[in-house]
């Protein structure tokens, strides 16, 4: 089927069975669904407070060892997107990012020598930004060098890094590519966030369509075998029509999966985006909220039909093993983290971290050479956060694990959770057996809502919501 009205006059129907109205009555949807908290970590960064290394390595050391992975930031990018909250240099010179490197291999070498390890092991890695593949190839062979010296990846399953398309073109781009694979990278996830030249254009990205098609060629050529896209969808000016022929697009692109985004307008503890700013001078511009929920059920049900399944929420792949290693690790089996450059965050053993995140970077290097670790703000979590992080990152990505939550927490869920999870039941959102919880169809389609109906009330980046635990009964 490729005729689009006949895709949203399926998903309609299908969508109309989900009875969205009833769980907008229920109260849990922020704004009556105008307003969207992605959950990406618990304690959120709005709570974060002032810090530096010192309280992080000092826990590190009376905490048992467990599960780590590995995040690197390159904060370079060909151009600031409009929808970026994230800290970016653009149209950045050679020497200067020559500095950063420079940098940035001295703060991994601190954190091996804070940590007592010869070479910090990594179950996973992610490479992020930003734009790592704005690198030069010398660049990206001197980084990927000190990378792999720092880090111990013989145990790695999947090493992943973001691109965007016209950073892989041309001779350049082929060897950039060869030479992330000499170094064992598995897995590309390519920014392309529309297929709509007119959008990318207001978006402020620097490529176009055909600019993705060839990057996604020359990946091919380089023996990348696993390619990921992201997707934005609910951008201002995008219509549904223009949803369907996107997904069309991405599922006939025989890549391995993609991600779709709903576009965040309020930072929530990053930097301001100018998203914000098109929002508030132009709110007419942007999808409804019965759009944008028609645009994520297509994402879904599309997807499926072509044989992506959601192996994890909003993330589809013809293989669950081709997802994410990074994001399963943290959201699912609660991995620790090692995160070095500007802005990047770091999960050490019950401690959360963020390092300097200043466009200027003068900052993160003053730290760095005063033989410190670059963190300047985070939170040690309380027991309470502790469970309730061990409950809603896997809860909203995957499943809960009863056994784990329990070797994590000392506690039971029911215990815990038990009223909440009952509530949730009665709205057909949410089920349990003996060993796990999990969302049900109809609760995946809501799960950053339900997600946040676990977050302590004071953590809350809203408060026109209800709180279904405090309704329900049992």
């Amino acid at each position: 089927m490729n005729d689009v009205n006949d895709w949203i006059g399926l998903a309609r129907e299908e969508l109309a069975e989900l009875n969205v109205d009833e769980v907008r009555q229920s109260g849990i949807l922020p704004g009556g669904g105008k307003q969207f908290f992605p959950v990406i970590g618990y304690p959120p960064l709005t709570m974060f407070s002032e810090m530096d290394d010192t309280a992080l390595f000092e826990n590190f050391a009376q905490r048992p060892a467990s599960k780590t992975i590995a995040y690197g930031h390159i904060p370079f990018c060909p151009s600031r997107c409009t929808f970026c909250h994230w800290i970016t240099k653009t149209k950045t010179r050679t020497e200067e990012v020559d500095d950063y490197l420079d940098h940035l291999e001295q703060e991994m070498a601190l954190y091996r020598s804070k940590m007592g390890m010869d070479a910090i092991p990594a179950s996973s890695v992610l490479i992020g930004g930003g734009t790592p593949t704005y690198l030069s190839p010398q660049q990206m062979e001197r980084f990927l060098a000190a990378f792999t010296r720092h880090f111990d990846l013989s145990d790695c399953t999947q090493f992943s890094i973001e691109a965007e398309p016209t950073t892989l073109l041309g001779k350049e781009g082929m060897e950039k590519l060869a030479i992330m694979k000499d170094y064992g990278v598995h897995r590309i996830s390519l920014g392309v966030q529309s297929f709509d030249d007119p959008v990318l254009a207001a978006m402020g990205r620097t490529h176009n369509n055909a600019d993705t098609l060839e990057s996604i060629q020359q990946m091919r050529r380089a023996g990348i075998e696993n390619i990921f896209i992201d997707l934005i969808y609910a951008y201002p000016g995008q219509t549904v029509e223009h949803w369907v022929k996107n997904i069309l697009t991405a599922v006939n692109l025989d890549i391995e999966g993609y991600q779709l985004y709903r576009l965040r307008i309020r930072p929530h503890g990053d930097r301001d985006g100018n998203i914000l700013k098109v929002h508030n001078s132009a709110p007419e511009k942007f999808p409804e909220p019965d759009d944008i929920q028609l645009m994520k059920y297509l994402g879904i049900m599309m997807s499926e039909r072509h044989g992506y399944g959601e192996h994890q929420t909003r993330i589809f792949a013809r293989k669950a093993e081709d997802i994410s290693h990074y994001l399963r690790d943290w959201a699912c089996d609660l991995a620790d983290v090692t995160g070095v450059g500007v802005s990047s965050w770091s999960n050490l053993r019950g401690v959360f971290s963020m390092n300097v995140g200043d466009a200027n970077l003068e900052n993160y290097y003053q730290l760095v050479r005063q033989g410190k670790v670059s963190v300047n703000r985070g939170k040690i979590r309380t027991v309470d956060d502790e469970r309730r992080r061990c409950f809603i990152l896997p809860l909203k990505n995957a499943r809960v694990s009863k056994a784990l939550f329990t070797e994590r927490t000392g506690e039971t869920i029911e215990h815990c959770f038990g009223k909440a999870i009952n509530g949730f039941k009665t709205l057909n959102l949410i089920e349990e057996d003996d060993s796990h919880v999990w969302l049900t169809t109809r609760g995946r389609f809501f799960a950053d809502e339900i997600a946040t109906q676990f977050f302590d009330p004071d953590y809350l980046p809203f408060s026109d919501v209800t709180r279904i635990a405090d309704t329900a009964t049992g």
